[in-house]
Parts: structure tokens; C-alpha cells; sequence
């Protein structure tokens, strides 16, 4: 699941208008911006086996970002942040459940590597497996929420264009990370593309995003 995160916090955004959307699509990543800093550290691990259908990577530690506790810890801590930055109840819990949904999401894709508690059982459906159905989840998942966030936008008289490129953006980069090619294996490289590449598509929300500060909006 690579997109179909970003998802989550479009569908955010279209319910709360007045959350800034660089927040809410951030913390639909979160766990993987963590994921990022924490394999180029050592503190979690990777391995590559090219000769897995769809996804290659075997994440066989990663407990402080992927074990369900860690996954609610996240989620509590970016909701409080929210309120330390003195935005609204609703808004800074909308925040936090978009973290939480990144589990959600990576328990139907992932192979059994998502523990349930620190050093318990692994769970995971392995979609990754079904490349295809697992792309096209990815995909029906932007294209539903993206078409909540445009019609959001123009309830509050906003073009359709920036967020229409936003997501088409989105979606060429899902089609190219689902091209084969020869996956990076060296750990420091992987999180530093991986940090690089949240931040750049973080960072484009901003211009986009204006309709949080509407008068009226929830």
C-alpha cells in the first residue's frame, strides 16, 4: 500500500474542510515516515527478495512503527499534537484516526509482519501477493476519496484543478512504484527516498490547501 494511504487523509479532508490538508496527508504516512527514519538507524529491519509477487521487501522488525501498539501510541501522539497546535477536538481526532488507518490498511496488504503486540504473533492478509487487485485497490481507493475532497472544494467555491492534479499526481506515482524494477536494499538510501518523497508530496498540499480557513467549515 503505497497511495491508497494518501487516500485516508483525502477523505478527511473532504469531511473536516477546515483541517490543513498538509496534516492530514502526513499523517496518513506517518508510520511510514517513522518506518523511514528508523531503518536508516537500525532500530527496525528490511530484507529484498525480488522473486515475491508484487511488493519485494520482507519487514521482519519493524515494532515501533507497524506493532499494533505502536500504531495507537502514533495516532494518541499526533491527535495531542493537533490539540497543542490549538486546533479543534474533531479535527486533531480526524488527524489521529488517519494514522491509525495506515494499519488498517497495511493489515490487508501486507504479509503476516504486523504484530499485535511487541514480540507477539504477526498479522497480515497479503494482498501484496495479488498485485493486480491490490493495485486496484490502491486506485479505486484515491479516485472515491479524491472525487469526496473535489466536490468539498467546490461546495465552497474552490477549483477542481489543483486537487484534480494533486490526485493525478498521486496516481502516476503509484503507477511508477508499481513498474518493476530492481528495488533499493542499502537501508540509509531506502529511508532517506522514503522521507524525501513524504515531505515533497506533504509539501505541494500546502499550496493547494485553503479551504480550511473558509468561514463555516467544519
Amino acid at each position: 500500500m503505497f497511495v491508497g494511504h494518501y487516500a485516508t487523509g483525502l477523505a478527511a479532508k473532504a469531511a473536516f474542510p477546515r483541517a490543513p490538508l498538509w496534516s492530514l496527508i502526513g499523517a496518513s504516512q506517518l508510520l511510514d515516515i517513522g518506518f523511514s527514519a528508523a531503518i536508516m538507524t537500525g532500530l527496525e529491519k528490511f530484507n529484498v527478495d525480488s522473486r515475491l509477487p508484487g511488493n519485494p521487501y520482507i519487514l521482519y522488525q519493524m515494532p515501533w512503527t507497524h506493532s499494533l501498539p505502536a500504531a495507537i501510541v502514533w495516532s494518541l501522539l499526533a491527535g495531542g499534537a493537533a490539540k497543542l497546535f490549538k486546533l479543534p477536538t474533531k479535527i486533531a481526532m480526524a488527524i489521529g484516526a488517519v494514522v491509525f488507518s495506515h494499519w488498517i490498511l497495511d493489515f490487508i496488504v501486507h504479509r503476516p509482519d504486523l504484530e499485535l503486540w511487541f514480540g507477539g504473533p504477526k498479522v497480515g492478509l497479503g494482498l501484496w501477493n495479488l498485485p493486480v487487485p491490490e493495485m486496484g485497490l490502491e486506485m479505486a481507493l484515491l479516485g472515491l476519496a479524491g472525487c469526496a475532497w473535489v466536490a468539498r472544494r467546490e461546495e465552497f467555491k474552490q477549483s477542481s484543478w489543483p486537487a484534480a492534479i494533486y490526485i493525478g499526481l498521486l496516481a502516476m506515482l503509484g503507477i511508477m512504484f508499481a513498474l518493476p524494477a530492481p528495488p533499493p536494499t542499502d537501508p540509509v538510501y531506502t529511508g532517506l527516498m522514503g522521507l524525501l518523497l513524504s515531505a515533497f508530496i506533504t509539501a505541494l498540499a500546502f499550496p493547494i490547501d485553503r479551504s480550511w480557513r473558509t468561514p463555516g467549515g467544519t
